[in-house]
C-alpha cells in the first residue's frame, strides 16, 4: 500500500513537471510560430528534406498547438491516458532526435523554447533524457484508467484547450509575435545594440595616452590628431559591439546595394526611414502589392524616407524591377535569415527613427504604422 501511494505521489510530481515543460515549450513557440517554422526548415534542410519546406508553417502550428494542449491536459489531469501516451511518444522521438543532433551538430540550437531560452544541443539531449523517464512514469500510472475515451467534461475541457492554443498560434502567425524576443524588437537602438559591419568606421574608438600629461583620450578614426606619435601612445581600440550578446552578433545588420553594404544610410539617417520588407517578391500576393504601393505613396507624401528591402542570398542577387513595381525608388538587399529576425512575416514594414526601431507591421496591417506615425507627429506639434 505504501509503495503504491509513493508511486502515485511520484507520478503526480512527474506529471506536473512534464506538463509545465510542455506548456512552457508550447507557449514560447506558439507566440512565434513563424520562428518555429524557420527552425523546422533548418531541420528539414539538415536531413535532406528541403522538398517538404512548404509544409513547415503547418508543422510549426501543429506542433505548438499539440505541445500546449498536452501540457494543459497533464497539468489539469484531463484525459491522462491519452495525454500520457502522446507525451511518451513525443519524448521518445525528441530524445532520439536530439541525440542525433548533439552528435552530428547540423543546427546550433534546437529551438525547443523559441527565443525565450536557448540550450546547447547536448543540454537539450540531457533535458530530454531526464523527461523521458518521467513520461514513462506518467504513462504507467495512467494505465490504471479504463479505456481511452474522454468523459464529457474532459472532452469539453480539451476542446477549450485546443481552441485557445490554435487561436494564439493563428493570431501570432497572421499578425506579429505578441512578445518579441528577437534581437530586433521594438525599441532596439541599431546604432548601439546590434552588430553592423557597415557602420564600424563610425563606431570604432581609438584610445591614446597623452605622453605629456599621462591622461587618456578617445579618438574617432577620422580624427588625425593621434597621428603625432611623439605626443600620443596607443592604448586600446574599443567598439560598442565588444559586449554585445551572442544573439546580436549572429545576424549582422546589413543592407546591400550595388554589391556594397549601405546600412549606414539607414542606421545613421536623421528622422524616419520606413523599410518595406519583401522576403520573396514572386510570392507576394496581388492584394499585398497594392497595399505596399498605397503605403509607399502615403508615407512619401508624409515626408518619410521609404526604401524597399528584398530577400537575397548574395549581395549582387537583387531582383530587377521590384522597387519600380511597388512604387519605391530605393531598393536594398538583405539576407533572408536576417529579414526573418527583423520581421516575422513574408512582407511588411519596419519604421526606424534616428536609428531606433520604432514600429513594425506585417503587410495586412502596415497602414496602422503610418497612422500611428502621423498621430505622433501631430502630438509633437
Amino acid at each position: 500500500m505504501k509503495n503504491r501511494e509513493r508511486f502515485a505521489w511520484v507520478a503526480m510530481l512527474c506529471r506536473v513537471v512534464l506538463g509545465a515543460v510542455f506548456v512552457f515549450s508550447g507557449l514560447t513557440k506558439g507566440i512565434d510560430p513563424w520562428g518555429t517554422a524557420l527552425k523546422i526548415r533548418e531541420y528539414l534542410d539538415a536531413f535532406g528534406l528541403a522538398g517538404f519546406s512548404s509544409a513547415a508553417g503547418a508543422l510549426a502550428v501543429g506542433q505548438c498547438v499539440a505541445e500546449l494542449v498536452v501540457g494543459l491536459m497533464l497539468l489539469c489531469g484531463t484525459g491522462l491516458r491519452l495525454a500520457g501516451f502522446i507525451a511518451l511518444l513525443c519524448m521518445a522521438f525528441f530524445t532520439l532526435l536530439t541525440l542525433v543532433i548533439a552528435v552530428w551538430n547540423p543546427v546550433d540550437d534546437c529551438g525547443c523554447f523559441g527565443d525565450a531560452l536557448r540550450l546547447s544541443n547536448w543540454m537539450t539531449f540531457a533535458k530530454n533524457a531526464v523527461l523521458l523517464p518521467m513520461a514513462a512514469v506518467v504513462w504507467r500510472d495512467a494505465q490504471r484508467r479504463r479505456g481511452w475515451a474522454l468523459s464529457r467534461r474532459e472532452a469539453v475541457r480539451t476542446g477549450v484547450f485546443v481552441l485557445v492554443a490554435l487561436a494564439l498560434n493563428l493570431y501570432a502567425w497572421y499578425g506579429l509575435p505578441p512578445v518579441d524576443g528577437s534581437a530586433y524588437r521594438k525599441g532596439t537602438d541599431l546604432r548601439r545594440d546590434v552588430l553592423c559591419t557597415g557602420c564600424m568606421d563610425r563606431a570604432v574608438v581609438l584610445v591614446y595616452e597623452d605622453l605629456q600629461t599621462g591622461a587618456q583620450r578617445e579618438f574617432s578614426l577620422s580624427d588625425t590628431t593621434w597621428y603625432d606619435t611623439a605626443r600620443w601612445r596607443y592604448v586600446d581600440t574599443r567598439t560598442p559591439y565588444d559586449d554585445l550578446p551572442e544573439r546580436a552578433r549572429e545576424y549582422d545588420f546589413a543592407l546591400w546595394q550595388d554589391g556594397t553594404d549601405r546600412v549606414a544610410e539607414v542606421v545613421y539617417a536623421s528622422g524616419t526611414t520606413v523599410l518595406v520588407l519583401v522576403r520573396d517578391a514572386e510570392e507576394v500576393s496581388g492584394h499585398c502589392r497594392e497595399r505596399i504601393r498605397t503605403f509607399a505613396r502615403k508615407a512619401g507624401a508624409a515626408g518619410m524616407r521609404v526604401a524597399c528591402v528584398v530577400g537575397a542570398e548574395q549581395p549582387e542577387e537583387l531582383p530587377a524591377g521590384v522597387g519600380e513595381e511597388l512604387g519605391i525608388g530605393v531598393i536594398y538587399g538583405m539576407d533572408r535569415r536576417l529579414m526573418a529576425q527583423l520581421l516575422r512575416a513574408d512582407a511588411g514594414a519596419v519604421k526606424i527613427t534616428d536609428g531606433v526601431i520604432a514600429d513594425k507591421r506585417p503587410c495586412r496591417t502596415m497602414e496602422k504604422l503610418l497612422e500611428r506615425a502621423l498621430v505622433e507627429e501631430a502630438a509633437e506639434r
